[in-house]
């Protein structure tokens, strides 16, 4: 196509907020796809439950469906913003209401949860919603497939790093005692594991801190715990929530990210910026974490409990030499697949969809009237005319339909000039004067139709001058035309 497709993202129904620090890692990379996705020429409209209201940032409108994820609000909106592209982060619900849009080209499932059930259907009703579900790894993919998924419609597209926030940083200014946990603060992230494990290696490395970076209301309990264990462990310290500069910051001078997590993880965004910041990393082999975590620049640990944690962190710390060297391979190794890539495999996939739909269309052929639109030559004019006013009122050839042929650069006149009959048809009439008029630029030379409307319009809005001028180029190309006498006159009110 050459006209790009507006993309409609889905974030799932968390709070949102594109001006500020987000909750967890889908919705970062959520946003961060959403960014790329626009840089490569796309509209991008985001829809979010937004606490602080519509907004735009870097390009990408966000709309709000509220914290009651009232998606029939949007839905009514998108029905209007011509071709579309549909992403959905996790949940499918949106698709359930756009599933009748003619104008959503292709519809597509991003997948970040680590349930086979979190979109909130099983996965084979979800198959008859989608187009394709994109997981974010080969082990999350297995899992779909173990609930009668469709094989063929589930890929994989790996997630990405930012290199504007997380640049690269080498081993000379790392601390090597420094620690860093990024993620909730909950039991399923395996912080407690982690929180007993630097308590007792302090014993062996005084020296040792912990920072800790994460939202911390999805567990109270443990919260209300943390300035004692502070006070127990000097260096243990939660910063919070912070914006994702502020985590790259840490990561291009702390000597190793460990990523604990017990429970299945999808892939482990903390372990892909680390990385790429040239952070050692030491993670739980859960999920799609080991392969994420290249066995060049850490260490996975397939046994999940405290006494694996920290024999292996202890081994890697005992092997400084070791660490410098994973810093430095990190600088090509680790940031080999930015967002970009992501954006460009995840609009490839939607550009399949569409092509193969429009594909299909070509082949169910266009309805008769609009054949005779096409190849007028050899048709009476009274009877085109009869065909203008079908094609006006018909659906037999959808405006999708239209606007894919459109949007495909083709050279011919009749799709602008049937656009311009339905425009004309429901009252648009600066829009119809338009098509028309490209509708005009494109037409052969014995070619009438567009002129005629052109004239007709132009002479029912009393602008006599300009239904002359085109009345002129209707005889010029049909001069035997069966309403010449009518023109005729109509030319002659412009003296």
């Amino acid at each position: 196509m050459n006209k790009k497709p507006t993309v409609v993202i889905f974030f799932n129904d968390w709070k949102v907020y594109p001006h500020g620090v987000n909750a967890g890692g889908g919705e970062s990379a959520t946003m961060a796809l959403a960014r790329e996705i626009y840089k490569k020429g796309h509209r991008v409209i985001a829809c979010a439950n937004l606490p602080e209201g519509e907004t735009s940032k870097d390009g990408i409108e966000f709309w709000n469906f509220g914290h009651d994820y009232s998606l029939h609000l949007i839905e009514k909106r998108l029905r209007d913003i011509g071709l579309y592209y549909c992403l959905c982060a996790t949940l499918v619900s949106p698709l359930m209401l756009l599933r009748e849009h003619e104008n959503c080209l292709a519809r597509i499932l991003i997948n970040h949860a680590p349930s086979a059930h979190a979109s909130g259907l099983e996965p084979s009703t979800v198959m008859e919603l989608i187009d394709y579900m994109a997981c974010v790894s080969h082990a999350q993919r297995s899992m779909i497939l173990g609930r009668g998924s469709d094989p063929d419609k589930i890929v994989v597209i790996r997630n990405g790093f930012d290199p504007e926030i997380f640049p690269y940083a080498g081993p000379e200014s790392r601390d090597w005692n420094e620690l860093v946990f990024i993620g909730r603060v909950e039991p399923a992230k395996g912080i407690h594991l982690l929180v007993q494990v630097f308590g007792q290696l302090k014993a062996e490395y005084p020296e040792l801190k912990l920072s800790v970076y994460g939202d911390t209301s999805f567990w109270p309990d443990f919260v209300k715990q943390i300035p004692s264990l502070e006070s127990a462990m000097p260096g243990l310290k939660f910063k919070g929530k912070v914006p994702q500069r502020e985590l790259a910051a840490n990561l291009r001078k702390a000597g190793l990210l460990v990523f604990p997590s017990i429970s299945f993880e999808s892939a482990g965004l903390a372990v892909v910026d680390a990385q790429a910041s040239g952070c050692p990393v030491v993670a739980f082999g859960v999920g799609g974490v080991p392969e994420y975590l290249d066995s060049n620049l850490g260490d996975v640990i397939y046994e999940r409990t405290p006494e694996a944690l920290i024999a292996g962190i202890r081994k890697i710390l005992r092997e400084r030499p070791r660490m410098v060297s994973i810093s430095e391979k990190a600088a090509q190794l680790g940031r080999s697949r930015p967002w970009a890539k992501v954006a460009e495999e995840m609009i490839s996939l939607a550009d399949k969809v569409a092509q193969k739909k429009t594909s299909s269309n070509k082949q169910k052929g266009m309805p008769t009237s609009i054949g005779r639109i096409k190849h007028f030559a050899e048709v009476d004019p009274r009877l085109l005319l009869e065909d203008h006013d079908r094609v006006a009122q018909s659906n037999d050839y959808s405006e999708t339909e239209l606007e894919i042929i459109i949007n495909e650069g083709v050279t011919e006149a009749w799709p602008h000039l049937v656009k311009g009959l339905r425009l004309e048809k429901h009252g648009s009439y600066e829009e119809a004067i338009q098509a028309y008029k490209e509708a005009a630029t494109r037409s052969k030379s014995e070619d009438w139709q567009a002129f005629f409307r052109l004239a007709l319009i132009h002479a029912d809005r009393k602008e006599i001058s300009l239904a002359a001028t085109y009345a002129k180029s209707v005889l010029e190309r049909a001069p035997t035309f069966p309403l010449r006498s009518q023109l005729q006159k109509l030319i002659s009110l412009e003296s």
